[in-house]
Order: C-alpha cells, then sequence, then structure tokens
C-alpha cells in the first residue's frame, strides 16, 4: 500500500512539475507576443484624453487625462501613458523604463515600419508579480502582472499601444 501511494504521490509530482511555467518560458513567450502583436492593426475605435486607441473586449476606462488613460480588465490595471511629442520610434520611453538596472527580469526592442516596439519586465519587491511595460516609441502601457499572465497582458498591451493615434 506504501508503493502504491508514493508511486502515485510521484507521478502527481511529475504532472504538477510539468504544468508550471517557468520565468524563463514567460519571459521568451512575452518577447514573441510583443513582436508579433506590434502589426496586428487593431482599429482605434475609443476615444480618451487627446487620443483614439484599441480598447479589449472586457475592458473599460476607469480615468482619463489628456496623456494618462487607466484602464482595468478584469482584476487587473493597466495604465496607457503616451507623449505626442515623440515618435513612434523615440527610444526616450524605452531607455526611461530600463535605467533601475537591478530590477530588470528582461527587456527588448524591435523595428518595424518606422516603430520602435519595446518590453521591460522587471521584479517587484516583497511580492511574487512583476512590473510590465510595452510600449511604441511615445506609447507605452504599464501593469502589474503575475507570472503566468505577462505574455497574455503583454500582446493586449501592444495591440493597446501599437494602435495610439493623437487627435
Amino acid at each position: 500500500m506504501k508503493t502504491t501511494a508514493s508511486i502515485i504521490f510521484f507521478i502527481l509530482l511529475l504532472i504538477l512539475a510539468g504544468c508550471n511555467t517557468s520565468i524563463d518560458q514567460e519571459k521568451e513567450e512575452t518577447a514573441s507576443v510583443v513582436e508579433g502583436a506590434l502589426d496586428s492593426n487593431e482599429k482605434a475605435g475609443e476615444d480618451a484624453g487627446n487620443i483614439s486607441f484599441y480598447l479589449p473586449f472586457g475592458a473599460k476606462i476607469e480615468k482619463e487625462s489628456p496623456y494618462n488613460i487607466i484602464i482595468s480588465k478584469s482584476s487587473d490595471t493597466f495604465i496607457l501613458f503616451t507623449n505626442p511629442q515623440e515618435d513612434k520610434d523615440s527610444e526616450l520611453l524605452y531607455k526611461m523604463a530600463i535605467n533601475d538596472k537591478e530590477s530588470l527580469v528582461k527587456h527588448g526592442t524591435f523595428k518595424e515600419d518606422n516603430r520602435l516596439g519595446y518590453y521591460v519586465i522587471k521584479e517587484l519587491p516583497d511580492t511574487e508579480e512583476y512590473e510590465l511595460t510595452v510600449g511604441v516609441g511615445g506609447t507605452k502601457v504599464t501593469t502589474q502582472s503575475e507570472m503566468e499572465d505577462l505574455a497574455d497582458n503583454a500582446e493586449m498591451m501592444m495591440k493597446i499601444a501599437a494602435s495610439v493615434k493623437h487627435n
């Protein structure tokens, strides 16, 4: 009986270990989906502040100002920031985001159609969540995310950032 229980426990342990996503896997998937979402061509159908942008299904605007839009979806909060003085290929917001080297987990850039896409993943102190920033030039979207949600959030955030049009 003890042997059977040990075997079942070992099999369950293997199954659970196989289901867990590691931060390394999630970082790579995040990088891949962000780059792919840059050319998603989502239509800017929502107006807030001084911009028009794509608002995903189930998301709603909580608060707006000319250059900051607070968006919620489920229990997550996203901050959309745009600087109309910065072009779509500007590196300013990206360089500011990677300034704190100690908390950086992964970051990267890619160019497409004269646009600079970027993502930054940072560890947050005293929590198991990460700060995720995704942007295109002078527009960025930031949130706090659990590891297993990084790639999904990053894809949605890039679709938002890539769709921004200044009014």
